[in-house]
């Protein structure tokens, strides 16, 4: 059989690994979600850490030090709250903001005794043994003497801990990347949580033959993610999982796809979609057609489903 090697990414890897059910209407049906507070308040703060990276904007940079606040800044406060409003976060979440972006720029916000290779550096690594093709980016690459540090904002409430720490996907997708992208330099990734000023950091390395397992590992993903149908989507809901049963709800969140919802789609002359979103607003639509579809909610809380071992038997593999 033939691979199709789809792209993969710490992102797609982790939402197969958790909930089966979501990865399907992501990656597959791509049916659009509401995001939520804490998405949100991350892609700003990253904005602002690219931006403030320019050389340009070092003077904006040393009024918010100084300062000790976002305020010190007129331009980046007004940009802030510009993209807080486009999104519908309310004013009680600025000072939230204002925190967390102080914890980003106070840790080594210029990579101080190294050298910044490129803010949100893409990478797009195709592999033919073991066969994967893995995409993405890293926050910020910091090279310092023989070492590659991965700098990756984080804005969760929580660090990780147990196996999200120690076999943490993200991790190993960067460390690999690094591997490949800058072979004589050892991988360091920093995960630094904007939530947490007193420790905001957590530090993973990994040696060759770790890395070397976790693209067998990527292989194995591969070949199952090429294989994937409706059935699959079916067999690793994330409530059967004492783990990852949270993500269904908890506290005032709950997962997007747990209810029923209306979306609309943007379909082509061979009814592709082109595009999806949860309201009919598209542009460009001259030529397309435009659909209202019925998303019936998660069926987990409907039928009891056979649960799929395939990611519980491999995802440790590769620490062995």
């Amino acid at each position: 059989m033939t691979h199709q090697n789809k792209t993969l990414s710490a992102s797609r890897i982790k939402t197969l690994e958790t909930c089966s059910w979501t990865y399907w209407l992501n990656y597959h049906l791509k049916i659009p979600q509401r995001s939520n507070d804490g998405s949100d308040r991350g892609t700003i703060c990253h904005t602002i850490f690219e931006l403030l990276l320019n050389k340009r904007h070092l003077k904006n940079y040393k009024r918010i030090i100084k300062k000790n606040s976002i305020d010190g800044d007129k331009g980046v406060s007004r940009l802030v709250k510009k993209l807080a409003a486009k999104v519908k976060l309310d004013e009680s979440n600025y000072k939230l903001l204002n925190d967390m972006i102080l914890v980003g720029l106070k840790n080594d916000f210029f990579g101080e005794g190294g050298e910044i290779v490129k803010p949100e550096y893409s990478f797009d690594i195709v592999n033919e043994e073991p066969k994967y093709h893995i995409k993405g980016f890293i926050d910020k690459p910091i090279k310092i003497k023989k070492e590659m540090h991965i700098i990756d904002y984080k804005s969760s409430k929580y660090k990780f801990r147990g196996d999200d720490l120690e076999a943490n996907i993200q991790a190993m997708m960067y460390s690999l990347a690094s591997k490949k992208l800058w072979p004589k330099l050892k991988p360091i990734v920093k995960f630094l949580f904007l939530r947490f000023p007193k420790q905001p950091i957590q530090e993973l390395s990994f040696d060759d033959n770790q890395i070397k397992g976790f693209e067998h590992y990527l292989e194995h993903i591969n070949d199952y993610i090429n294989k994937f149908n409706e059935e699959s989507a079916r067999s690793n809901f994330a409530i059967d999982n004492q783990k990852n049963k949270w993500m269904c709800q908890v506290g005032g969140w709950k997962c997007p796809y747990k209810d029923p919802y209306t979306y609309y789609v943007k379909l082509n002359d061979k009814n592709e979609i082109i595009e999806t979103s949860l309201e009919d607003n598209f542009k460009d639509i001259k030529g397309f057609k435009i659909e209202t579809r019925q998303y019936e909610g998660c069926p987990r809380f409907q039928t009891p489903i056979k649960k799929d071992d395939f990611l519980d038997e491999t995802k440790d593999e590769f620490l062995d």
